[in-house]
């Protein structure tokens, strides 16, 4: 018999009193082959879709959380592989964009569903042929999630670039591409879509030391008319110690926001912002900004290097845009440690060796805020210190809930099964209180922040995942 676990807490944020509803669904037994992809919340129900190697489950949660219904969905072809499952944003459905195998030739598919998981339109997008090799593939959305940008590899010199409208249902453009002197493990970046279709292709060049002054990015254009165009963005004297771009759709720009070093990639010295016109690139340069020296020596603490200020271990996570034009670059302390123990030496791979313990850290989160222009308008740090050994660090790092009066940032206080789950609710202006929100005490879940959906301006899904069993947990702020 299905259970239902619902409570409230309650925290003082301002003057107004809110409470966390948590709505939990009894769990389920994931097998060891299974994948899983949270859809969203279409139609008042949450949808959740496994990938079980030769099933692909649809599941359906009313509004307690309790399972509704559940039906297999009925994929063309062999050898499936699922690339990305897109919602609505009205809520009216979603969009399944999967490869398929049929008398040795693989096919690129798109299907439409309801809400119900009806399958309301389908369409075969493209003929791939016979692959020589296993492609390498990478998705890229738009805001809105109309758009979407897919990548396929085969030859290391040279990407397959496919654009696709959702609302159309059918691929605007078919194009490879080919640049100079490039080796796509070692020089692809990133890319970006924007809402009208038209991508971004982003490479990294000659981010050395012996070359600095050389270092640059240059970035590829693809309209939806199939047109090629091609920008650079020199970075000065100043070597990229991490960047993140994001596409600005309000004011039709493309913005970057990363860290910067100057001496080497030991640690960075301080943030850059960029902001470009695409129709006029060369207008647009990166601002640099060091890091204030209160806030290096509030993260640094004991390993204050007064000769050399800079923080290591920071890698940009995110962008938040600012309606203004401006934005946050959201940036985390995060490591890996690779060792060896003699516990470890039955976990034997293969003849040659032994199999490391790695140990994973997700410390404080340190938030800029940005002008237009790339002037420093406020930082914070969002304390924080979290620990795991050998679980991917899919526990750790944190959730990011938007709405137009603040952001919050939800995350487990340390990795373990019994834990307290905190958030950080931060204003424009800068300003933040952190708050205690629950315990998992009794209740059984390990949340997976990273992998949660924001399905409201007050409400979000988020995993569970404790010995091979799935729980999906609803929180939904409620001011009393």
């Amino acid at each position: 018999m299905r259970t239902l676990l619902t409570f409230a807490l309650f925290t003082i944020l301002c003057t107004s009193v809110r409470a966390q509803v948590l709505t939990v669904s009894d769990e389920m037994t994931m097998r060891s082959d299974t994948e899983y992809d949270l859809i969203g919340k279409l139609g008042g129900q949450v949808l959740l879709l496994q990938d079980r190697d030769t099933k692909h489950l649809l599941t359906a949660y009313d509004r307690n959380m309790r399972q509704s219904w559940e039906k297999e969905l009925e994929l063309r072809g062999r050898n499936i592989r699922l690339l990305t499952s897109v919602a609505k944003q009205d809520g009216t459905g979603f969009h399944l964009l999967y490869i398929f195998r049929k008398s040795s030739r693989n096919y690129l598919q798109l299907d439409a569903y309801n809400p119900a998981g009806n399958l309301v339109d389908s369409t075969t997008l493209v003929d791939f042929g016979v692959f020589s090799t296993s492609p390498q593939d990478e998705i890229y959305s738009s805001e809105d999630e109309t758009k979407l940008l897919l990548l396929v590899t085969e030859q290391q010199s040279k990407v397959r670039c496919l654009g696709l409208d959702l609302t159309q249902m059918e691929l605007t453009y078919d194009l490879e591409l080919e640049p100079e002197k490039f080796f796509f493990n070692d020089d692809f970046l990133q890319a970006e879509v924007a809402n009208d279709g038209t991508a971004f292709f982003v490479i990294e060049r000659d981010n050395f030391r012996s070359k600095r002054k050389e270092h640059k990015y240059e970035v590829h254009t693809i309209s939806p008319n199939r047109q090629f165009d091609l920008f650079e963005v020199p970075m000065g004297d100043s070597l990229t110690y991490d960047i993140f771009f994001r596409y600005d759709n309000l004011n039709n720009r493309l913005t970057a926001g990363g860290l910067y070093t100057t001496k080497e990639f030991t640690r960075a010295d301080g943030y850059f912002w960029v902001n470009l016109d695409p129709g006029n690139p060369t207008a647009g340069k990166p601002d640099f900004t060091p890091f204030p020296l209160a806030l290096i020596r509030n993260i640094e603490g004991k390993k204050y290097n007064k000769k050399n200020p800079g923080i290591d271990e920071l890698s940009v996570r995110n962008i938040v845009l600012r309606q203004d034009g401006g934005g946050l670059i959201i940036t985390e302390r995060n490591r890996q440690l690779e060792r060896r123990s003699n516990a470890s030496r039955t976990q034997v791979v293969n003849n040659y060796g032994i199999r490391p313990l790695v140990d994973y850290h997700y410390d404080e989160l340190v938030v800029f805020s940005v002008h237009p222009n790339g002037e420093p308008h406020w930082s914070n740090i969002l304390h924080k210190r979290q620990y795991s050994q050998d679980d991917g660090g899919v526990f750790s790092s944190y959730f990011l809930m938007e709405n137009p009066r603040s952001l919050r940032f939800l995350f487990n206080d340390e990795i373990r099964f019994e834990n307290t789950v905190s958030e950080y609710v931060v204003n424009g202006r800068g300003e933040f209180d952190r708050n205690s929100l629950f315990h998992t005490r009794d209740l059984n879940l390990r949340l997976r922040f990273r992998d949660g959906v924001q399905v409201a301006a007050n409400e979000m899904i988020l995993p569970s995942e404790h010995r091979n069993r799935l729980r999906l947990v609803k929180m939904t702020y409620e001011v009393k």
